[in-house]
């Protein structure tokens, strides 16, 4: 299975039973783009998918060791590039083996988002089934440039999903030339935050890694409402 140079050892025709008892679950889903323009480097020092290797291989790392993190994060991954790959449906981390990205393709950005709500509502109706208390799932995207598909529909849900506290999204531009106008209808109350350099790619993963283990802890909102 091509998943944009990942490979791992879930089972994708099922969602995977979080193995915390009855620990309350912190829902959150990347969305990553691995089109051929993050081949490049964009103010970074290294190309930007090699960015995104090292800080997501060090925010696996940071939760699997972190006792907190490890039992209540509850993680799904989606790539886009030349198609939407669903990477991880939402699972502990130590569930989770990946191999590197390799950017190629376009941004199949409506489609991916889409993917992620379809899969958040089926793991929103997992918790109700079986009696699994759980915070505000967090929804973070990332993606250097436009989209190739159209986003209008799946933009709308996604805001008001916002709006009606279903949801906290964290929309990230990676490098100066992704689309600002995009990424804000998506998000009503958040900013896009711009991550032009590695120290920016180095702090976005350490905060949404303290989210991993502290739902309250709200240091992520506040630098996303921070100026670039």
């Amino acid at each position: 299975m091509d998943t944009n140079g990942f490979f791992n050892d879930l089972d994708f025709g099922d969602f995977s039973t979080p193995s915390s008892g009855s620990s309350r679950k912190v829902p959150i889903c990347l969305v990553l783009d691995c089109s051929g323009s993050m081949r490049y480097a964009d103010g970074t020092k290294l190309p930007k998918i090699d960015e995104l290797n090292l800080n997501i291989d060090a925010f696996l790392e940071y939760v699997r060791n972190d006792p907190k993190a490890s039992k209540i994060c509850d993680l799904c991954i989606i790539t886009m590039g030349d198609a939407v790959h669903v990477l991880s449906r939402y699972t502990t981390v130590d569930r989770i083996h990946l191999g590197h990205f390799a950017a190629g393709g376009g941004t199949p950005l409506g489609t991916a988002m889409q993917t992620a709500v379809d899969l958040l509502y089926e793991r929103r109706q997992y918790y109700r089934d079986n009696d699994i208390e759980h915070y505000k799932p967090i929804l973070m995207v990332m993606t250097d440039g436009d989209p190739t598909d159209d986003v209008s529909y799946i933009s709308r849900q996604v805001s008001d999903m916002v709006l009606n506290k279903e949801i906290k999204i964290f929309p990230v531009g990676i490098g100066v030339n992704f689309n600002q106008d995009i990424l804000r209808q998506f998000s009503p109350l958040l900013q896009p935050k711009l991550i032009r350099d590695s120290a920016a790619f180095d702090k976005l993963f350490k905060l949404l890694s303290a989210s991993s283990s502290n739902p309250n802890d709200d240091s992520l909102e506040k630098w996303f409402n921070e100026s670039f």
